[in-house]
């Protein structure tokens, strides 16, 4: 055994000599005394006596050492163990196994971090890929999101200039209130300066120039129907269909000096529908001079007249503001160079695809009016399939057109409101003349009694 001490080998020796010098002394003796046989060819060794004293000597060693061992068993083994200890660590440690282990413990690290190495790559290398897959998607979301489809650039370029629209509404209502006003308050330098007469020859005037029919009045009207006016133009001062409802847009623009047809049949119109009989000339009824304007006594009869005249205009005033709004929304927008007139005109045509351009002017004028835009953009607009086609779209652009529906529902909550506070107007007026009638009625019963 490796690194076991050269004199206990030496003993081992020396024993195992001795113990077969004793067994040949043993094997003489026996042979002397045994009786002379006859030569023949034999095997002495092969004679069972010879064997069971082999088999005996070999039982009496192993007894022998064995009681040896169990004699000498904690020094033995103890001294075994100490042996093969310190040659485990001095020798194979050492020498070989342990420099085997650090070299081995070397490469596994240097491997292990080599190999670390290559996952942090991996790991680097997933996570570029990843953020550029996210950029991608990010960008052909961005790509997709704000791409508007054509429906949604058709809502906005109708949208386009309403506000303009609703402020030129606002603007002819004022000045076709301010008209009125002039006429019945008979203003200087205006058709109803001397009052009730001059207003009558003017409209009389006009009516026979432009609005006579030969055809009214059981034809009687032939004599008197001399100013040869446009077919389209008969009848339109009395006519509210034609003439206010039935347009979705009219060329009426009273800012400028233009007079156009459209806007002599809306006046015709206004002053046919109120006031029709504006007051009288004469200073007893309604008229007051100086003199009497600037007297103190209340109870001055022509003083008194106008004053009550006044009271009717404003009442009028009341119901007139109805139909001035009105028209006020049917006037004309801004100009075909700069407005939204030709995508409307589409907006129309694409209903009827046998629709000519022309048609389509006509329908909604080539300024459409604030009236006209909200008209397209509310019922229009959606009568059309291409609009619900046009929903199986991006997300972006369906939620897109939600908003813009919306923004549509605010403005006409607000026009409904306008017309409720208009109605609110007109109903609390009605009242009004209500309680006057009762008023008069009672303060005349009482007159009466006393």
């Amino acid at each position: 055994m490796p690194g076991m001490d050269v004199s206990i080998l030496k003993s081992t020796h020396k024993a195992r000599l001795r113990l077969a010098v004793f067994f040949t002394a043993v094997f003489l003796a026996v042979s002397a005394f045994m009786p002379a046989k006859s030569a023949h060819a034999a095997c002495s060794l092969c004679d069972p006596v010879f064997n069971l004293m082999q088999v005996e000597i070999i039982n009496a060693y192993a007894e022998i050492k064995h009681e040896q061992t169990r004699r000498n068993v904690n020094t033995h083994t103890t001294e075994e163990f100490d042996r093969q200890r310190e040659w485990d660590l001095n020798v194979y440690f050492n020498e070989y196994w342990g420099k085997a282990m650090m070299m081995m413990t070397e490469q596994l690290s240097a491997v292990a971090l080599d190999q670390m190495l290559i996952v942090g790559t991996f790991f680097d290398a997933k996570h570029q890929m990843e953020t550029q897959r996210l950029f991608g998607q990010l960008a052909a979301q961005a790509h997709k999101d704000y791409s508007p489809s054509e429906g949604l650039c058709t809502i906005g370029t109708t949208y386009r200039n309403l506000g303009y629209a609703e402020g030129n509404a606002n603007v002819t209502s004022w000045i076709l209130s301010r008209r009125s006003m002039a006429r019945q308050l008979q203003n200087s330098n205006g058709v109803a300066t001397e009052g009730q007469v001059t207003d009558s020859k003017s409209r009389t005037a006009l009516f026979l120039s432009t609005y006579c029919d030969v055809n009214d009045n059981a034809g009687n009207l032939q004599g008197v129907c001399t100013g040869g006016g446009a077919a389209d133009r008969k009848n339109k001062d009395v006519d509210y269909v034609r003439t206010l409802e039935a347009p979705m847009s009219i060329n009426a623009n009273f800012t400028d000096a233009n007079l156009t047809p459209d806007e002599t049949d809306l006046l015709a119109l206004q002053a046919n529908l109120f006031a029709n009989t504006i007051t009288k000339t004469s200073v007893s009824s309604a008229r007051v001079n100086q003199d009497a304007a600037t007297k103190t006594d209340t109870q001055d009869p022509s003083l008194q007249a106008y004053l009550d005249t006044r009271a009717v205009i404003a009442m009028r005033s009341v119901a007139q503001s109805s139909f001035n709004d009105l028209a006020g929304m049917k006037s004309a927008g801004t100009t075909a160079g700069t407005g939204n007139g030709p995508y409307i005109q589409a907006v129309i045509k694409q209903l009827s695809p046998a629709m000519s351009d022309a048609d389509a002017a006509a329908i909604v004028g080539a300024n459409p009016s604030y009236d006209a835009q909200m008209d397209v953009l509310t019922q229009k607009l959606l009568q059309d399939p291409q609009f619900y086609t046009d929903l199986y779209d991006k997300p972006a652009n369906v939620a897109r057109k939600g908003v813009a529906l919306q923004a549509l529902a605010t403005i006409q909550d607000r026009d409904n409101y306008k017309s409720a506070l208009r109605s609110e107007m007109l109903w609390s007026q009605i009242l009004e003349l209500q309680l006057i009638q009762a008023q008069s009625y009672l303060q005349n019963r009482v007159t009466n009694v006393k």
